[in-house]
């Protein structure tokens, strides 16, 4: 690198300008470090033991370990640290104490550092604790094994003053390096990167990983010269991780990635290994195995996924298995408005999930009803969440969709922050044109706010509050369970079929790119609503007196807002429509075979 920018001349003293020559032409034995003029008398073969690295990171670990060391790296993690840095997309399922963290971080170390101005971010753990992991996994352990990787950082200069080489907050970590490349713990949103390392998938948020982190590598990495090099993997994927569940987000980019190896053996590939490997080589101690074999606290199906590497079909009191919610899938066409005729028995309802933290957002779900023999069909036709956290424009936007859709019923979540919408939904508010969206009327507002509400006609009052606690939720819970079970519910299909349906269609191909997405997008929501429904358990806490179901997250870093949604909307329209429906129904059929009786 020159010590000075070539448009310098005429600027320094000609007497500082030889000296500055001077030093970068000659070489120093004194200084230990390689001199400009070494590296251009052999640039090829520093260009041929580079690219070498690249392929062979295990090498330059070799080269760097200190003489004194202990440290070595096993047959089979050489094996695996080449495949991550070879290859577009890798997906690797090992069992405790194969170092497969560690390698990971490594091998990005080692990518960032030999590569210039390349961005690479790994994703580990939960996103408050990246400062943390940036600690034990970089600084205390990288930089100890390897020395010589500490010298690559380049030191931030504030204020006058040189600090650490990386800048670390409660949930970011930032590494910069001499070649220009930088690499993050966590990730911030919009930072374009060349490569990912996503730690442990099967704790990853999808919704995350879909729509924040995936994106990020839309582009592909060019060298100083302006060109993209074929030979190098771009917008490169690596997923590490213990075994999980199948039927998960994890699980299905696990599919994923098997599938495109077959198809693409020089981009995708797959690893995996159980405790036999690290026990070989006393990284895992016999005893701790047989331990966990014969402790009758610890389950078969924990110990098959963290030391077989077996993906577990669905957990002990799962709600959905694999396939349930695929085979209620059937949705093929979607509706952004209403589009039923004027003569229709069926109707729209609204379902409302209020967020009720910094990760969670509005979730809103979209039914087309149609009344049955037995019972109400509920066709989902549209999802979609709300940002924004202004209650005012959380209501203009659920009553913008009312009109669209002429909806018959808006249900939705009063418990704790939903019980701040109620005033909102109840009263005229003006949207963003300034123009005045009517109020609502509460079908069931509690008794402490019954004198408080502003009344509307029948037509007009529409909301329906849930208040889903103790026994409520384990009655919503149940009556949602049943729909399911009898295949009265549907959802859209899976992105990839829209996708491939869509595209064999002349007038959708014909649209905007932007009405394109408008539809896509529902497919694309109800992919992330399968994965909240998949991580949800049941527990059953009734007896003999009391029949109670309650529903909890196996993943509390999932939300499971659309899962609420859903299951709010068809119990408010069962207790509102639904039972009042077939009462009359059937109070007309009583009537009409008691006039066909006659009685003397």
């Amino acid at each position: 690198m020159s010590l000075i920018n070539d448009n310098d001349d005429g600027i320094l003293d000609p007497e500082i300008r030889d000296l500055v020559d001077f030093l970068q032409e000659n070489e120093h034995q004194s200084t230990g470090f390689v001199t400009k003029q070494s590296i251009l008398e052999h640039k090829e073969g520093w260009g041929r033991i580079i690219n070498q690295w690249l392929c062979y990171p295990d090498l330059l670990a070799d080269f760097m370990t200190p003489r004194k060391s202990s440290f070595h790296l096993y047959p089979f993690q050489r094996i695996i640290i080449r495949c991550m840095a070879r290859y577009t997309q890798g997906y690797f399922v090992f069992s405790r104490g194969t170092s497969k963290s560690f390698l990971g971080f490594l091998e990005k170390n080692i990518q960032a550092m030999l590569t210039p101005h390349y961005a690479t971010g790994i994703m580990a753990g939960t996103r408050k604790q990246a400062a943390q992991i940036a600690k034990e996994k970089v600084i205390d352990d990288l930089w100890v094994k390897f020395p010589l990787l500490s010298n690559e950082m380049q030191k931030r200069r504030v204020g006058g003053k040189l600090l650490d080489a990386y800048a670390a907050g409660q949930d970011y970590a930032k590494f910069t390096f001499k070649s220009g490349s930088w690499m993050d713990v966590a990730t911030d949103r919009g930072l374009r990167r060349n490569s990912m390392d996503f730690e442990e998938i099967i704790e990853q948020d999808p919704v995350f990983v879909s729509e924040v982190a995936l994106p990020m590598l839309s582009k592909d990495r060019a060298t100083l010269m302006g060109v993209i090099n074929p030979n190098e993997p771009q917008a490169q994927k690596i997923f590490v991780t213990t075994a999980g569940y199948q039927g998960t987000f994890a699980y299905d980019k696990l599919l994923a990635t098997i599938a495109q190896s077959v198809f693409e053996p020089d981009k995708y590939i797959f690893l995996s290994g159980d405790y036999r490997l690290p026990m070989y080589h006393h990284l895992v101690s016999e005893s701790e195995v047989k331990d966990k074999m014969n402790d009758p606290s610890y389950s078969k199906d924990s110990f098959e996924r963290e030391y077989m590497s077996h993906w577990s079909n669905a957990p002990v009191g799962a709600a959905f298995k694999a396939d349930t919610l695929m085979n209620l899938r059937k949705v093929k066409s979607v509706d952004l408005k209403n589009v039923l005729k004027g003569d229709s028995d069926s109707f729209y309802a609204i379902g409302v999930d209020m967020a009720k933290d910094g990760e969670a957002q509005t979730a809103v779900v979209v039914a087309r009803v149609t009344p049955g023999k037995n019972y109400f069909h509920y066709r989902f036709v549209n999802l979609f969440t709300i940002k924004s956290t202004d209650y005012m424009q959380v209501t203009n936007q659920l009553k913008s969709y009312l009109l669209r859709y002429n909806g018959k019923l808006l249900v939705y979540d009063a418990n704790g922050v939903g019980a701040s919408m109620r005033d909102w939904l109840n009263k005229q508010t003006i949207d963003d044109a300034g123009l005045p969206l009517e109020g609502l009327g509460i079908i069931n507002p509690p008794d402490t706010a019954s004198n408080d509400v502003i009344r509307y006609p029948d037509d007009k009052t529409i909301v329906y509050e849930v208040k889903a606690g103790g026994t409520k939720a384990g009655v919503i819970h149940h009556l949602f369970f049943a729909r399911m079970s009898t295949g009265s519910i549907t959802f859209p299909i899976r992105l990839n079929e829209a996708v491939d349906l869509y595209s064999k269609n002349e007038s959708f191909n014909r649209m905007s790119q932007a009405n394109k997405e408008k539809i896509l997008n529902i497919y694309r929501t109800m992919d992330l609503a399968e994965q909240e429904f998949k991580n949800l358990s049941v527990v059953d806490t009734s007896d003999k007196l009391n029949q109670t179901m309650q529903i909890t997250r196996r993943n509390n870093r999932i939300q499971k807002d659309f899962f609420s949604a859903c299951e709010y909307l068809i119990y408010g329209i069962n207790q509102q429509i639904e039972v009042p429906y077939y009462s009359r129904l059937h109070n007309r059929e009583g009537n009409r075979l008691m006039s066909a009786v006659m009685i003397s």
